[in-house]
């Protein structure tokens, strides 16, 4: 599994989403030998962005001047990455987004930089079963690395982005020859 770091420097939000999109496009066309404007996107169930037919699986991800590409050969992936965030700060956030044993676990270290880890965690196993924003956050465990269902997730360290943090999901259960373990590899996109 793949994990493309792409820096968005620009000051404008909009300009960076597409930026972010133009860096996904070129990755994933490198993979599949392709031009960029050759390939074809529909979507999935939950309107997650898939690539027509081809096993080929992403995921993209974008916070303020980053963004995040998982890619894999053909396990269902989702990715999230969240700059520093003031609500990540405040009691009633960690109330919303945690389960009673996230929450639980938080009170015993109530550092900003922990909710914002489970938030990324939460997020990549949304994103990776393709339900987005369709589930309450509050409702998903990601305190362990195994997910309910199949579902494997994992922090990817960003020690080049300070206050950042990211992780990475996938299902383990629909490829039998995947490791059972599997390994992210970091690379960094560049503009060039």
């Amino acid at each position: 599994m793949h994990v493309w770091v792409v820096p968005l420097d620009d000051p404008d939000k909009k300009r960076r989403r597409e930026l972010a999109h133009r860096a996904q496009g070129r990755v994933l066309g490198a993979y599949l030998r392709v031009t960029p404007a050759t390939l074809a996107y529909e979507r999935g169930p939950g309107g997650k962005p898939r690539l027509h037919g081809d096993q080929l699986q992403f995921n993209l991800s974008h916070s303020e001047r980053l963004a995040l590409l998982a890619v894999t050969r053909a396990l269902p992936v989702g990715v999230d990455v969240q700059a520093p965030h003031p609500a990540v700060s405040k009691p009633w956030f960690a109330k919303r987004i945690c389960t009673p044993r996230e929450y639980e676990h938080w009170l015993s270290d109530p550092r900003p930089e922990h909710l914002l880890r489970l938030w990324a965690r939460k997020e990549a196993v949304l994103k990776a079963r393709g339900q987005g924003s369709y589930v309450a956050v509050s409702d998903l465990d990601v305190l362990d690395d195994e997910v309910e269902g199949g579902w494997r997730c994992l922090d990817v360290a960003l020690p080049q982005e300070p206050g950042y943090h990211a992780a990475v999901a996938v299902q383990l259960e629909l490829a039998p020859t995947s490791p059972a373990d599997p390994s992210v590899v970091v690379r960094r996109f560049d503009w060039s």
